[in-house]
């Protein structure tokens, strides 16, 4: 009985641990990968990009690219500039 109990303890704190990194990692890596495509093209990232590129990085969003994208031309990114920053948001 003792036993069973710490193994399920054990499981938990490994859950707990573990899913934080899980389902933050990614997000935080893509919404970058956003950023810096648009640094690259020459832009400013303040808070407007960077609220775009986190709608394009989030993987429970409906339809993140579009999100992303339509955020950034709203705000005056180029096209070109958006597409590519939107798509390396979802990879």
């Amino acid at each position: 009985m003792k036993m069973k109990r710490v193994g399920g303890v054990m499981a938990a704190v490994f859950v707990a641990a573990a899913l934080p990194m899980v389902a933050a990692s990614p997000a935080s890596a893509d919404q970058g990968d956003c950023q810096y495509s648009l640094h690259q093209a020459g832009y400013d990232v303040g808070p407007k990009i960077e609220a775009a590129c986190k709608i394009g990085a989030d993987p429970f969003n409906g339809a993140p690219y579009a999100g992303c994208y339509l955020s950034l031309i709203n705000i005056g990114v180029r096209h070109e500039a958006a597409d590519a920053a939107c798509s390396s948001a979802l990879t």
